[in-house]
Parts: C-alpha cells; sequence; structure tokens
C-alpha cells in the first residue's frame, strides 16, 4: 500500500516547541519538509493564509530565535543530504538540516574538518549559517560565513537565488547571520580545513586574574590555531577573573605517528562514559543537586584548582571532538537548570575597552548576588556580514540559573538589560543565538542604523509579507 503525502496545507500539526535554553514553552503548527519542493509548497501555504513562519533547525539557539508562538514553523532537520563533497579540494555540499557531526563524520577520513565548530556538534549547517556561527579560533579564521563558498536561498516570495560573493553578494552577506529572516537554505557549499592528523597539540595555563587571560589572548593569538578561556566568575579581589586558558594547535603532517588511526570518526566522538565506566547520561542529576544546593562556587574553586593539575601535564594530545564539543561531554546537562532553565548573556567588546567592561560586568553580577555558573571567553576579529556580532575584540559567555520565582527572574533580566547598557554604551555587540533578554532599542545601538536600514530594506524586497518572523525577531523589531 502507497502512502500518499499529506497535502501541504495539512502538514503543519500542532506541536510545542522549546528553545534549547528551556525557558518556556510556544505552541506552534509544525512541519518537516524533506525537499526543497515541499519546503517551497509550505512557505506557500504559509504566504496564501497570510501568515507567520519560523524556521528551525536543531533548536539549538538558547533563548527565542527559532520559536513563533501562534504561528506556523518549518523544521528543516530532516533536509539532511550531503550533494557533492570533493575530497580533494574540500569542498562540501549538503542541505540546512545535515548537522556539524553528520559533516565531520563524513570528511575526516579524508583529512578534512569543518573549518568553524561551535561548542556542539548538534548544531545544523542551516543553523550555523543563519546565525553565524564562531569558535575557539574566531581570532583567526573568522566566523562560519567566511567559509561558505556559496548557497541557495529561498525566499518567501518564492523565488530561488543562488548568492556567493560574486552573485548576489547583498543577500549573500546579509542571509548569513541575518537568523532566517530573509529566506531559508536550500543548500550550502562550505570549504573545509586540511587537518593531517586527528589529534590536536593542547596545552593548559591556571590563569591568575582577568588581566592574565586578557594578555594570553594578545600573546598568543598570532600563533595558536585555537584558544579559549573559561573562567571561576565567583574569584573575587585579586583573583577576580581567574580561570583556565586552553590553546590548541593543528599537528604537521607526520608529527603524530598514530595520526592516520586517529582520523577514524568512531574515535573522534566524545567519550559516552567517565572514567570508561559511568555513562555520562547518569551525570545531569547530580549536576542538578549541585545547582539547587547552591554548590556552584565550590565547583567552580574546584575546577579552577584542578587547572594547575592539568597545565602541570601540557601539553597533552587530544581529538579534534574532545576539544572542541566541550558542550556534548554530558548528555542533557542543561536539565541541570531545571525548572526554570537557562540564558546566556554574551556580550561582544571591543579591545580597546575590553579589561574595564569585563570587569565591570563581573562585579556587577557579584554585586547582584547572581554568579553565572559559567563563564567562557575567547577573542575575536571583525568579519563583513551585516548583522554580525564580530568584532576586535573579546566576549565572555555568562551562563545563568533561571529562577521559577517572578521576583527572581525579574531581577535576573534587569541585571542583563542593565548589563547589556553599559556594553553598548562602550561599542559593544551582541549575538542573537545566545540572547533572551535584549529589547528592540538596542537593534540601532548594536548595528548601527545603516546597517539596520539596509537589512530592513533587504527584508521588505525580499519578503514584503513579512511571513518569516520568529519570537527574537518580533522581540528585536526586525
Amino acid at each position: 500500500m502507497v502512502r500518499m503525502r499529506p497535502a501541504p496545507h495539512e502538514a503543519f500539526r500542532a506541536e510545542t516547541l522549546r528553545g534549547w535554553g528551556m525557558l518556556g514553552a510556544a505552541a506552534a503548527r509544525v512541519a518537516h519538509p524533506t525537499t526543497p519542493e515541499q519546503l517551497a509548497e509550505l512557505l506557500g501555504v504559509v504566504s496564501s493564509a497570510h501568515g507567520s513562519v519560523a524556521l528551525r533547525g536543531a533548536g539549538c539557539s538558547y533563548g527565542d530565535a527559532s520559536l513563533n508562538g501562534a504561528g506556523h514553523v518549518i523544521d528543516i532537520s530532516s533536509m539532511d543530504r550531503f550533494l557533492h563533497f570533493d575530497a580533494e579540494r574540500g569542498l562540501v555540499t549538503v542541505e540546512p538540516g545535515v548537522t556539524i557531526r553528520q559533516l565531520w563524520r563524513r570528511v575526516i577520513a579524508s583529512g578534512w574538518w569543518p573549518p568553524v565548530v561551535p561548542g556542539t556538534m548538534a548544531v545544523t549547517i542551516g543553523g550555523a549559517a543563519a546565525m553565524n556561527i564562531h569558535g575557539k579560533n574566531n581570532f583567526a579564521v573568522g566566523s562560519f560565513g567566511e567559509h561558505v563558498e556559496s548557497f541557495v536561498l529561498l525566499t518567501a516570495s518564492g523565488d530561488v537565488l543562488r548568492c556567493s560573493r560574486q552573485e548576489h553578494a547583498e543577500i549573500f552577506h546579509a542571509a548569513i547571520g541575518g537568523f532566517g529572516m530573509l529566506g531559508c537554505f536550500q543548500e550550502l557549499t562550505l570549504r573545509l580545513k586540511r587537518v593531517h592528523a586527528g589529534r590536536l597539540r593542547v596545552w593548559a595555563v591556571a590563569t591568575r586574574d582577568l588581566a592574565h587571560n586578557l594578555e594570553l589572548l594578545e600573546d598568543l593569538r598570532g600563533e595558536a590555531d585555537y584558544l579559549v578561556g573559561w573562567l571561576d566568575l565567583h574569584g573575587t579581589g585579586r583573583g577576580l577573573g581567574r580561570g583556565l586558558m586552553h590553546r590548541a594547535d593543528q599537528l604537521a603532517p607526520g608529527e603524530d605517528l598514530q595520526g592516520a588511526g586517529w582520523l577514524d570518526a568512531a574515535r573522534q566522538d566524545v567519550p559516552p562514559t567517565l572514567f570508561r565506566v559511568v555513562p555520562k547520561g547518569w551525570l545531569w542529576p547530580g549536576m542538578w543537586l549541585a545547582m539547587h544546593a547552591g554548590g556552584t562556587k565550590v565547583v567552580n574553586w574546584a575546577k579552577f584548582q584542578a587547572g594547575f593539575r592539568e597545565a602541570k601535564g601540557s601539553p597533552y594530545l587530544q581529538t579534534h571532538g574532545a576539544f572542541h564539543f566541550l558542550l556534548d561531554y554530558v548528555p542533557r546537562w542543561h536539565w541541570m537548570t531545571k525548572p526554570g532553565g537557562l540564558i546566556q548573556f554574551q556580550p561582544f567588546i571591543p579591545q580597546r575597552a575590553g579589561e574595564r567592561v569585563l570587569r565591570q560586568l563581573i562585579e556587577h553580577c557579584q554585586r547582584a548576588g547572581m554568579v553565572p555558573y559559567l563563564g567562557v571567553l575567547k577573542r575575536h576579529r571583525p568579519d563583513p556580514f551585516l548583522m554580525t556580532p564580530a568584532l576586535d575584540g573579546y566576549s565572555l559567555a555568562m551562563d545563568f540559573a533561571v529562577s521559577r520565582d517572578p521576583a527572581r527572574r525579574d531581577a535576573l533580566w534587569r541585571l542583563c538589560r542593565e548589563m547589556a547598557d553599559d556594553v553598548l554604551s562602550a561599542a559593544g555587540r551582541f549575538y542573537y543565538a545566545k540572547d533572551a533578554v535584549l529589547e528592540a532599542s538596542s537593534l540601532t545601538r548594536i548595528h548601527g542604523a545603516a546597517a539596520v536600514a539596509a537589512f530592513r530594506a533587504l527584508k521588505q524586497r525580499l519578503d514584503p509579507q513579512r511571513i518569516l518572523q520568529t519570537d527574537l525577531s518580533r522581540r528585536m523589531g526586525v
């Protein structure tokens, strides 16, 4: 018996969706296309109904970037075919639902690796381009979009455009980082990074304070392949901003005698057990207990102390997967923030104001009694995309558990908005994949009036009915 595919208007079914931070549920009518033709039909259905639709990949955005409460959502995660892979030149063409994990597993045996990866491999390629993600090597190779050669974009009006730096260049530079407001990627062609071994050489350096971290970022960024700092944000006084800096470098051809064996995809995944015994899926309840018993200060202190031992054992060899995908080490680790969920506040701050503003933000959290349980510091460089957060400076990702107490929740939102004002006053920027608290008044301050006007003009041209919307886009007044 042949199963009939539902008519496009019947493909949308009621579902309840959440952002990765689990802040709240959003009811929507959701469809899951598997082909570009189905995708176009679904957009046509929404257009005919004068409705709104959000595009969603793996749902890894922390806040509301892939939610559309009471509207439609198109989940592109089932559009996950590899269309072409040139193993000689390192070019790969994929549909937008292919994940970072699927990509590296497909290409690593041929000696290639995605040039920019986030802290989790669950992100889709379409989502990575729409948010123009960055990695631990942003200071050296830039953002994800800088390695996109071209893409095919389906606009809300039904047009199919092939975009590159030479063809529809203004759309190319606006759709990358345009958080799904200009159209849906049907396919993307990426230039990969050549690797000669399946492992990286990694150094750990225990850092005494914020200034020491920034000094290392400046001293090493001309020679390191990857740099990332973990900060113990509970540190005060002379220890404010203390932490652990990790540097990783690619190995040269023949440098790792076992390197070829480590190019096996099965040896790259993060370990599934702790000490090869305890399944990591069992760990998040213990993390929940530490979080809700007020133990995060002790956990951070213990990690800082452990950093001295790690530094003494440096350098050491570590697989690409183990180094990059720290957020995948403990499955469902973010469940430790239940029932309130979590938000991440990630400002990008110009280098000239970096130490002053970062110190100000940390002290503000400490005075408010709302110290983030996690802080991650990176170095960045500018990129050419219209709505980019990138600049010549630093970012500090700060994760906060959200209380179910309305008063505590409101206090956290006030804290973040006060800190946002400090950042914007220093010509800083923000990254929409992580945001849950910014307001529409911030948009022009982040990007400048000219960039916002240019983006809105493209939006009017490519989506005159304003079909493509999300809770984020409405909150930011896009």
